[in-house]
C-alpha cells in the first residue's frame, strides 16, 4: 500500500500517521536480510514518514521486561543483534529449537516483546493488527484468530485476503526491485532450514561462513547431551546436511574455534515419563583444555571398567538415514525404551558453554 496507493485499505489514515511497523529482533537475522531492508525498505518508510518500532526482549523470562531499539519516522537502520539473543538462551541451555510443537521459540523470542509493546503502547484501545500470512497459511491464521483480546486486537491478513502466495510475494518484489528477496528467519531455525526451505538455506550457510559458525557449535554442544536431538529432528543434524553437501568452510571455522574453547566432561542424567517427555540434569563435573577433557573420560572409563562408546546407532531416530551418535560416551544407564518411568545417565564431553541447571524436584523425582 506504499507502493500502490489504490491498496490502501480506509482503515489507514491518507498520511499514513496511524500506521506503525513492529518488527522483533531475535538477535540471529540473517544479516544479508538486514542490508536488503536498508536498502530497499527503509527508505520507502521515510518517504511515507511511517514509524518503525523496533522491539527485542531484555532476558530470558517476561519478567526482564521489552527493549525497545528504535522507534522513528526516519529510521536508516536496523538492530539486528537485538539484546537476548535467541541463540544465548539455547547456548546456555544446551538445547537448539526443535520441529514440531507450537514454535515457543516464535512465541518468546518475536510474539512475546511484541505484545508487550502493544499492551504498553495502546492500553485498552482497540487496534488492527495486520500480519503477513499468505494463502498457504490458513493454518496459522486460525490459531492467530483466536487471539483476540476480548475484542481489543482485530486481527487482519491482508496477503491472505489478496490471494496471494509466498511466491507471488517473492514476484512482486523482484519486479519492483530487481532482487531475490531471501526468507527471513533465524540462522538455526529448523522450520527455515526443513527439506522445501534447505536450498536456500544451505547457500547461506555456504556465503556467510562466519555467522553460521556458532550454531554448528551449539548443536554439537546439544548432541552431545542428547544424541536424538538434532536441528532438523533426531537423527538429522545440521552438521550432517552440511557434510553431505560440502558445504565446509562454516564447520571448519566452528571446528578451529571449538579447539580454543574451555571444554567439559558433562554428568547427565534423564528421566522420561513418557516417550519425549523428560526431566533433566546436567553437570559440568570437569572443566579443562579439549585434550584434557577426552583423556580424562577415557581414564574414567578404564578405571570405572566402563567401555567407552562412539558412532553408535541414535536411539529413535530412523536407521536407514539417521545420523550416527558420532560423541563420546560414557554410559552407566541407558533407558528402557517403551517402560515408563525410565533413567538414562552418561558422561561426555563437549565445549563448556552449557550451564548446570537441575530442577529442584529432580533428585527426588
Amino acid at each position: 500500500m506504499l507502493t500502490d496507493p489504490a491498496t490502501q485499505p480506509d482503515t489507514i489514515a491518507p498520511d499514513f500517521s496511524n500506521l506503525v511497523v513492529v518488527i522483533a529482533q531475535t538477535g540471529d537475522e540473517w544479516s544479508t536480510t538486514g542490508r536488503l531492508v536498508q536498502h530497499y525498505v527503509l527508505p520507502v518508510l521515510r518517504k511515507h514518514n511511517v514509524r518503525l518500532v523496533e522491539v527485542a526482549r531484555r532476558g530470558p523470562t517476561k519478567k526482564d521486561g521489552v527493549a525497545v531499539l528504535q522507534d522513528s519516522r526516519q529510521p536508516y537502520r536496523l538492530h539486528l543483534n537485538g539484546v537476548y539473543k535467541l541463540s544465548h538462551e539455547n547456548r546456555v541451555t544446551g538445547t537448539m529449537p526443535q520441529l514440531g510443537g507450537v514454535r515457543k521459540c516464535s512465541q518468546k523470542a518475536k510474539g512475546a516483546p511484541q505484545d508487550a509493546w502493544r499492551a504498553n503502547e495502546f492500553g485498552d484501545r482497540p487496534y488492527i493488527h495486520a500480519l503477513g500470512f499468505n494463502i498457504h497459511e490458513y493454518t496459522r491464521i486460525t490459531r492467530d484468530s483466536a487471539y483476540s483480546m476480548g475484542g481489543q486486537r482485530v486481527p487482519a491478513y491482508p496477503i491472505y485476503e489478496w490471494g496471494w502466495s509466498r511466491q507471488d510475494c517473492l514476484d512482486y518484489l523482484y519486479r519492483r526491485l530487481g532482487v531475490e528477496w531471501p526468507k527471513s528467519c533465524c540462522r538455526h531455525c529448523p522450520y527455515a532450514g526443513n527439506k522445501p526451505g534447505w536450498p536456500e538455506q544451505r547457500a547461506r550457510f555456504a556465503a556467510l561462513p562466519t555467522e553460521a559458525a556458532q550454531h554448528i557449535i551449539d548443536e554439537y554442544v546439544c548432541l552431545a547431551l542428547n544424541p536424538r536431538s538434532g536441528l532438523f529432528g533426531p537423527g538429522r543434524s545440521l552438521i550432517t546436511r552440511l557434510h553431505r553437501d560440502q558445504v565446509t568452510e562454516p564447520i571448519t571455522l566452528a571446528v578451529a574455534r571449538m579447539k580454543t574453547m574451555p571444554w567439559a566432561v558433562y554428568r547427565v542424567r534423564r528421566l522420561y515419563h513418557a516417550q519425549a517427555t523428560a526431566i533433566r540434569s546436567v553437570d559440568s563435573v570437569l572443566l579443562g583444555a579439549h585434550g584434557t577433557v577426552h583423556t580424562a573420560l577415557t581414564d574414567v572409563g578404564r578405571l570405572a571398567d566402563i567401555a567407552v562408546t562412539k558412532n553408535e546407532e541414535i536411539a529413535g531416530a530412523p536407521a536407514r538415514h539417521g545420523d550416527r551418535d558420532t560423541h563420546r560416551r560414557l554410559w552407566l544407564r541407558r533407558r528402557d525404551d517403551g517402560i515408563y518411568p525410565s533413567l538414562e545417565e552418561f558422561y561426555t564431553v563437549a565445549p563448556a558453554q552449557t550451564r548446570d541447571k537441575e530442577l529442584d524436584s529432580f533428585a527426588e523425582a
